[in-house]
């Protein structure tokens, strides 16, 4: 509940920010579309639950079949055994490419997608990348878009997750940035995440460019971070849990 406060909190002072301020700053940036809800929770729980014991399966699998390679491969084995093996090597090889159609199957199912539609899975998370999906929007109107959609604007927590959204970059070149989760409006030079946490809590980041008008920032390639006039239309990038 404090969270949510405190969130609705930074998007009003954006938002008296922005009316103040004037209106030139910043290239325009591009998106469209709009994202679904949410699939029926018991068939996606059952379907997670099938995908998730075809990929143990699978794992179970392939370590045996590398197992089996090293058996294979040893000067010991003899012809007999070395047969043997390379049949259950086979029988393994088939189980993995029927397990390949299960999961396939599963994934291609629109009742048991992890992540409403438009929306990208990893880790656990649904993020929303707004290019090609929506038209540019402020900072704030994109906080709420985020908000409306049962998620915010993304958090970065580690290397791997900001390489994940760096790579999403890089496949659309007419977005070289996007809104992020993070602002210094409560207070100037003090950048935090949505969540409240400062800027450094899971990274160690700056922000380059910060002005006494520039209280919003977006993310470029490099994983660098740039202050931008809340004000300012741009892409953005949603994050929640799957």
């Amino acid at each position: 509940m404090c969270q949510q406060k405190s969130s609705k909190q930074v998007l009003e002072t954006v938002e008296v920010k922005g009316r103040r301020a004037s209106s030139s700053r910043m290239d325009s940036r591009n998106q469209e579309g709009d994202a679904e809800g949410e699939t029926p929770a018991g068939y996606c729980q059952t379907c997670q639950l099938a995908a998730g014991l075809a990929v143990v399966m699978a794992t179970t699998i392939l370590v045996i079949g590398l197992l089996l390679c090293l058996v294979l491969s040893a000067p010991h084995a003899d012809q007999s055994s070395e047969t043997e093996l390379m049949e259950r090597l086979q029988q393994c090889q088939k189980e993995l490419r029927d397990l390949d159609v299960m999961l396939h199957a599963v994934a291609q199912d629109s009742r048991c997608r992890l992540c409403p539609p438009g929306w990208l899975w990893w880790r656990s998370r649904c993020y929303f990348f707004s290019v090609g999906q929506q038209e540019n929007r402020q900072w704030a109107a994109s906080a709420e878009f985020c908000q409306q959609h049962n998620s915010s604007l993304a958090v970065i927590k580690d290397s791997a997750e900001m390489e994940f959204i760096q790579g999403v970059m890089r496949k659309f070149p007419q977005f070289p940035f996007l809104w992020v989760g993070l602002t210094d409006t409560e207070q100037e030079g003090r950048w935090l995440w949505w969540d409240g946490s400062d800027i450094q809590h899971y990274l160690p980041l700056t922000v380059q460019w910060d002005a006494d008008h520039r209280d919003c920032a977006d993310l470029r390639g490099g994983g660098s971070l740039f202050a931008a006039s809340c004000d300012a239309y741009g892409p953005w990038a949603c994050k929640k849990d799957s």
